[in-house]
């Protein structure tokens, strides 16, 4: 599962994942987006946080979220749900 279809399925939010993991949000939005490739590090705190539901694989290869979707993530989650 890619990080974006796991955010999509509403497990968790980037905000929670940067928590769990010790990432900053700012770098879950740049690996989410494929701004910016994750260190082992980052892909071994991914998959675990997410309890394999993310694997090294997505994380390497699979597509990143669509840029223009970037807009999303910078709304609060209040304006998010409202939408």
């Amino acid at each position: 599962m890619t990080l974006d279809t796991y955010f999509d399925s509403g497990a968790m939010t980037p905000a929670e994942l940067a928590r769990q993991t010790g990432l900053s949000a700012a770098s879950i939005g740049r690996i989410l987006f494929g701004e910016q490739q994750a260190s082992h590090s980052a892909i071994k705190a991914i998959v675990d946080a997410t309890d394999g539901k993310v694997t090294a694989h997505d994380l390497i290869f699979g597509a990143p979220r669509d840029a223009s979707r970037k807009r999303e993530m910078s709304r609060p989650a209040q304006q998010a749900d409202a939408a």
